[in-house]
C-alpha cells in the first residue's frame, strides 16, 4: 500500500486556534477588502446542515472603543491579518470537532441582504454527516 507524504498542499484560508487567535490569509482579506481596524464576524444559518459565513461586521472608519475580532496585520503591513476572539474560535472548533486548531477554506463570495458581501466557510468535512433514511 502506498501512502502520500503530503496529502494536501493547500493551506486553509481561515485558521482558528484554541487560544482565540484567528488568522485570515491575504486572499480572503482582499476579497472582503479588509483593512486594519475592520471588525469581522461569522453569521450562521438555521438550515440543516448549518452554513457559516465570514463577513465584515464594521469598517474601521467611525469605530470607537475596543471590539472583539478587530483586524490587525499579522506580519508588518501586509494583508495577512489576525483577529482575536476566544469565544468565536472556540465555537468554530466545537462545530468542527477539533481541539487545538482548524484550517477552513472559503467558497465563492456571496451577497447576503442583511450583512452584505460574505465568504462561506467550508466546514462540511468536519460536521456530522446527515443521514436520511430513504424508507421513512
Amino acid at each position: 500500500m502506498v501512502h502520500e507524504m503530503i496529502p494536501t498542499t493547500r493551506h486553509g484560508d481561515v485558521t482558528f486556534h484554541a487560544d482565540g487567535r484567528i488568522d485570515i490569509t491575504a486572499h480572503v482579506s482582499r476579497q472582503l477588502k479588509l483593512e486594519r481596524g475592520d471588525v469581522v464576524g461569522i453569521a450562521t444559518t438555521d438550515d440543516t446542515p448549518r452554513e457559516h459565513y465570514l463577513y465584515v461586521a464594521r469598517r474601521h472608519t467611525g469605530i470607537l472603543g475596543r471590539h472583539a475580532c478587530t483586524c490587525k496585520p499579522a506580519k508588518g503591513h501586509g494583508h495577512y491579518l489576525r483577529v482575536h476572539s476566544k469565544r468565536l474560535a472556540t465555537h468554530m472548533l466545537d462545530i468542527c470537532h477539533a481541539t487545538e486548531r482548524i484550517e477552513l477554506y472559503v467558497g465563492e463570495a456571496v451577497h447576503i441582504g442583511q450583512i452584505g458581501l460574505a465568504l462561506p466557510l467550508i466546514t462540511a468535512p468536519y460536521q456530522q454527516p446527515l443521514f436520511i433514511d430513504p424508507e421513512h
